[in-house]
């Protein structure tokens, strides 16, 4: 597989995670805000933020998540250009990283928060649990990729200056 292959597939890759991260916030996030709102049906104060606030901060989280999308493609693009190894793709790297981070510690906030009013369902700490462990995930394999690039384009640089 060529470098404009491999380019195109990883393209598809993050216009289908786009795609998908869009039908989740459309159709899941209110669904499921709908749903919880039914349960809590008796407690106000848990209607309201299992209802309303929650869905709402999962939904303005996703934002950095388009923005780390659009990075990717960037990424991609470079890729197709035989320009893997780039200080631009080190940055796009570790400002993906910083967003990945950024996400995280707002899920962390939000679990510890619900967490606090007692959820009845048990898969409400597991969902935030999954979710804060692959921000983390993510935030350090970025930060990695981000540093490894970034020492592979100086030696890259180094190369292109000794010939």
């Amino acid at each position: 597989m060529g470098q404009k292959e491999l380019s195109l597939l990883l393209k598809v890759v993050v216009v289908v995670l786009t795609v998908f991260l869009a039908a989740v916030l459309i159709f899941f996030v209110p669904m499921l805000g709908h749903n919880v709102s039914d349960y809590y049906a008796g407690d106000p104060l848990k209607t309201a933020v299992f209802g309303c606030v929650v869905p709402g901060i999962v939904a303005a989280s996703s934002v950095p998540g388009f923005i780390a999308l659009w990075l990717a493609w960037g990424i991609f693009t470079e890729i197709g250009r035989n320009n893997s190894f780039c200080t631009q793709n080190a940055r796009r790297l570790r400002a993906i990283s910083r967003l990945a981070l950024g996400d995280t510690c707002v899920y962390v906030v939000l679990a510890v928060s619900v967490l606090a009013l007692g959820p009845k369902h048990p898969s409400v700490p597991l969902i935030f649990v999954a979710v804060t462990l692959f921000g983390a995930a993510v935030t350090v394999c970025c930060a990695a990729l981000s540093h490894l690039t970034q020492k592979a384009a100086d030696l890259k640089d180094d190369n292109d200056l000794t010939i």
